[in-house]
Order: C-alpha cells, then sequence, then structure tokens
C-alpha cells in the first residue's frame, strides 16, 4: 500500500500567520509558535510509514520549509481561490502520483500525534473519505483513496458547522465516509491558554511556551 500526508501551510513569517493569536503574542511570537508547531509536526511526520508532501500557501520565502521538512518528497504551492479549491487541488495533485491512501492535515496542531494519522489511514480501509473532527465543529485532517472533489465545493470554512456539512456534502455525493480520532486545534487566546497546560514540555511547542511564560509573555 503506498500511502502519503499532505502538510497543508503558510510560511511562518510575522503578520502573516497566527494573526488571531495578535491580542496575546506579537506577530513575531506568532511567527515563532507557527515554527514550533511546524517543527512538532515534522517529528511525527518522520515516524509515519508514508510520503510526505508539504502545499504551501504562495509565498517568497517558501524555502524555510525545507529546512523543516527536509525528508519531504516534494515542497509545492497551493492553487486555487477558495481553500476548498486549495486543499481538492493538493489531494489530486498527490494522488495522480499514484498514491492509494492520501491524508492532508493542517498545521495548527501540536497536540496531534502518529496515533491521529493513522487512525485516518485506517478509516480509509473501509471507507471513501475520512475526516478528523475538531471540537469547535472543524476538522483538522481529510482524507481519501481517489478525488473527492465534491466534499470541497461550496464550502464555508472558519464556522462551527464545518464538519456536519462536508458530512453532508459526502453523503450526497455517495461517499462513504470514516472519522478519524478528534484533535484540538489552536487558533486563538483561548486555544492558546489551554495548550499551555497541556503541551508536551520536551516539543518543541512546550519549550517556547515555556520560554515566554518565564519572561512573563503568558499569563
Amino acid at each position: 500500500m503506498r500511502r502519503a500526508v499532505i502538510c497543508f501551510t503558510r510560511v511562518p513569517r510575522p503578520g502573516v500567520t497566527k494573526t488571531r493569536l495578535l491580542p496575546v503574542l506579537s506577530p513575531k511570537q506568532c511567527a515563532a509558535l507557527h515554527t514550533a508547531f511546524l517543527k512538532d509536526l515534522a517529528r511525527v511526520y518522520r515516524e509515519l510509514d508514508a510520503a510526505l508532501f508539504v502545499a504551501y500557501a504562495p509565498d517568497p520565502d517558501w524555502a524555510l520549509l525545507k529546512d523543516i521538512f527536509p525528508m519531504a518528497s516534494a515542497l509545492f504551492p497551493q492553487t486555487g481561490e477558495s481553500l476548498g479549491e486549495r486543499m481538492d487541488a493538493a489531494m489530486r495533485r498527490v494522488l495522480s502520483l499514484g498514491f492509494e491512501r492520501v491524508i492532508l492535515t493542517g498545521t495548527d496542531l501540536p497536540m496531534m500525534g502518529r496515533k491521529h494519522l493513522e487512525s485516518g489511514f485506517s478509516a480509509l480501509d473501509l471507507s471513501d473519505v475520512v475526516l478528523g473532527p475538531t471540537p469547535d465543529g472543524g476538522y483538522y485532517l481529510v482524507g481519501a483513496k481517489a478525488p473527492c472533489t465534491a466534499v470541497f465545493e461550496e464550502q464555508q470554512y472558519g464556522g462551527g458547522n464545518v464538519y456536519e456539512n462536508t458530512v453532508r456534502a459526502a453523503e450526497e455525493a455517495g461517499l462513504s465516509l470514516g472519522q478519524a480520532l478528534s484533535c484540538g486545534d489552536v487558533d486563538t487566546p483561548e486555544d492558546l491558554r489551554r495548550l499551555i497546560l497541556q503541551a508536551d514540555p520536551d516539543s518543541h511547542t512546550g519549550r517556547f511556551l515555556a520560554a515566554l511564560k518565564k519572561e512573563g509573555h503568558l499569563l
């Protein structure tokens, strides 16, 4: 079985990434936190028996990601107007290379481990499409064995009904749907406060947060 995972990300630059945390962190700190997330995800991807592809939002500094993911089979820019179009295009691109199972994940996922990804691949044994839910009503993971444009079309992302609406779209398209383990992402200051209590102290993210707290930047 040929498996692949797509890391769907932005280049971690001040003022570009994690901007919803700006009330708590500075632009530079937001970028540093995102970098820590990516480094921790790189560890997870290394443990996985799957090829890694990095699909990045077009950015002149995209080569910075090569240092974080030296094991990636390829890095390529996202294409398409909407988020759904970009995810669909990335999955189609990797599936066209002959992979039998492809999973795409975001990067605001410091708590995601190998078990989450493996649960996604396992779900594809019995289903056409897999989603990994987040507690806020969205999803952090989507996977398929063949192109599944229908689950991305006309979707509104960022609200609390994203997972529910995507499930409905899959059902209407006649696609069987599996579910991966749930995993929380980090988008808001409240998410960040929870992460401070949960992060592995030996992870890049844990050490970064500990340093901020020691310096008095986090309460």
